[in-house]
């Protein structure tokens, strides 16, 4: 795609790309907390906050960050999050270019694995994963909301 080009997100970013993955993901978290997750993060090598921009708007993003584990040697392990693009711009290969990336910044931090997981129905994306190389282990997947004891 022509002008599309990526960075870290920008501090007055924020509000766009906030908008962009509240309406892909449907999830309503303050802004205030979007806010301060990425002044404690932005300047932590570890973590990218990556953003496409095409004529001056945010067409993609995702989170990336690198986790070491201890017992797993020393390459880092690259966890992805709320990878989304605007709804205007798919179907035009800009999740590729996204993932072009995302594969960049994995090279270039020696990152062994790349992990990210979606919904099962969510069929675009499945297919889209599978066709980047990305494999459905056999592993399950067991997640704890510690936020909805909070209550």
């Amino acid at each position: 795609m022509n002008g599309l080009e990526f960075g870290q997100l920008r501090e007055d970013e924020l509000k766009e790309a906030y908008e962009l993955c509240t309406r892909t993901f449907g999830e309503f978290v303050s802004f205030e907390n979007v806010c301060e997750t990425y002044k404690r993060c932005k300047d932590d090598k570890n973590y990218h906050f990556i953003v496409g921009r095409c004529d001056g708007k945010i067409v993609a993003y995702a989170t990336m960050a690198l986790v070491y584990n201890l017992f797993d040697g020393t390459y880092p392990v690259a966890y992805l999050w709320y990878v989304c693009v605007h709804e205007d711009y798919r179907r035009q290969g800009v999740a590729r270019v996204l993932f072009r990336e995302i594969d960049r910044i994995a090279d270039e931090n020696s990152v062994e694995i790349i992990s990210l997981s979606c919904r099962r129905e969510n069929t675009p994306a499945v297919k889209l994963y599978r066709s980047l190389g990305f494999t459905e282990e056999e592993d399950i997947t067991f997640v704890k909301n510690i936020y909805e004891q909070w209550d």
